[in-house]
């Protein structure tokens, strides 16, 4: 069978890495694919679990001082990069594993690593190149911290590819200007449930990165600012500006409504869930949002902000509660109907688990299988 490589910068916590750990298992068990998992960076940290006929691979050329430097200072003063001088060293490392292994298709998850896929094709053309974005085409071409450092170098890895996957329809017609060989694949669901939330337990839940930009967590904390005594917000993650969006809490004396529960995982992460009674994304931007089917796989109604992954997922608020970005007033409006009215928690509970059933394992990877 074939050989595939999954490319990622790290297998560390992680949506990315997460999903691309499960699509991995599933096209080794229903496909019998070999598939192996190369952290690009070389950090041997796989925090999810791996199937055990996936192989894990670390590349062991790691970016030079200087070039981390580079790369640091030019995100800092948004000067544009040329990203395969700075990744010039793990590229080679990359090269290298890809020729030794003999491996036919390669996945490049995210826009740097796309960014690459011309050096790729030059030094190895027999490999089948596939480029997984895993967010929206909007915020790789604007955003300094994704791709508008090194555009020019994105929108020719986007050219020289064989197929591109993204997660959305909206994203599939943008990014076919770049490539016509492209298809919307949603992302699995990673998390098995025997039972969903009863409704009844006067929590709102949040789980992500703890990244204010990005996540809006400062909406969900003014959220909770509007609501009720009587109703406790959980948020569930880790990240950067953690300690900041705490002490957010405490100066608005908070802290018996706004609940930080740290990184949740198996049983832990699954009773979040089944705790919880409306799930809010308040993300400012969202490729896709797999901590929204999670939640939607546990019985959850979902609010969430207008953005191209949400947008995709409740299919333009057929299936849960889309919100005009950043209208705070109008999204405590709909999580306020739903605290005090049970009958509606039940049937938005009944959309979310109509609704999941499109994200399973067996028909995501059918869909892989069609363009591998």
């Amino acid at each position: 069978m074939m050989k595939i490589a999954i490319v990622n910068h790290d297998f560390s916590l992680g949506g990315v890495q997460r999903v691309a750990i499960e699509v991995a298992g599933g096209l080794v068990e229903v496909e019998g694919y070999h598939v192996s998992l190369i952290s690009f960076s070389g950090d041997n940290n796989f925090f999810y679990e791996v199937n055990e006929k996936c192989r894990r691979l670390v590349n062991t050329r790691k970016r030079k001082f200087s070039e981390n430097l580079k790369l640091r200072l030019a995100i800092k003063c948004c000067k544009e990069v040329k990203i395969s001088e700075i990744y010039r060293n793990q590229l080679r490392g990359l090269l290298s594993v890809l020729k030794e292994k003999a491996f036919e298709c390669v996945i490049l998850c995210q826009s740097d690593l796309t960014a690459l896929a011309p050096q790729i094709k030059a030094k190895l053309p027999q490999i089948k190149v596939i480029a997984w974005q895993h967010n929206d085409f909007e915020t790789y071409i604007t955003n300094y911290d994704y791709a508008k450092l090194f555009l020019g170098e994105y929108i020719q890895g986007l050219r020289s590819i064989d197929y591109l996957v993204c997660l959305t329809e909206h994203d599939q017609k943008l990014f076919k200007k770049s490539n016509s060989n492209t298809k919307f694949i949603y992302n699995p669901l990673t998390i098995r449930a025997n039972f969903v939330s009863e409704l009844r337990n006067n929590s709102v839940i949040f789980t992500g990165r703890l990244e204010t930009e990005q996540k809006g967590l400062d909406y969900f904390i003014q959220l909770a600012e509007l609501s009720p005594s009587t109703w406790n917000f959980r948020i569930a993650g880790n990240g950067s500006d953690g300690e900041a969006l705490k002490k957010i809490v405490r100066d608005k004396s908070l802290e018996s409504k706004v609940k930080f529960v740290g990184t949740l995982t198996g049983e832990a992460l699954l009773n979040h869930y089944l705790n919880g009674d409306v799930f809010v994304s308040t993300s400012r931007w969202e490729g896709f949002g797999l901590v929204l089917i999670e939640a939607m796989r546990c019985g959850l109604p979902i609010v969430a902000f207008d953005n191209s992954g949400p947008r995709e997922i409740l299919a333009a608020g057929k299936y849960g509660v889309l919100i005009e970005k950043f209208n705070i007033e109008k999204m405590y409006q709909e999580v306020a109907k739903l605290m005090g009215d049970y009958k509606l928690r039940k049937i938005y509970q009944e959309k979310s688990l109509k609704r999941v059933q499109k994200f399973s394992l067996d028909l995501i990877i059918k869909e892989w299988k069609e363009i591998i």
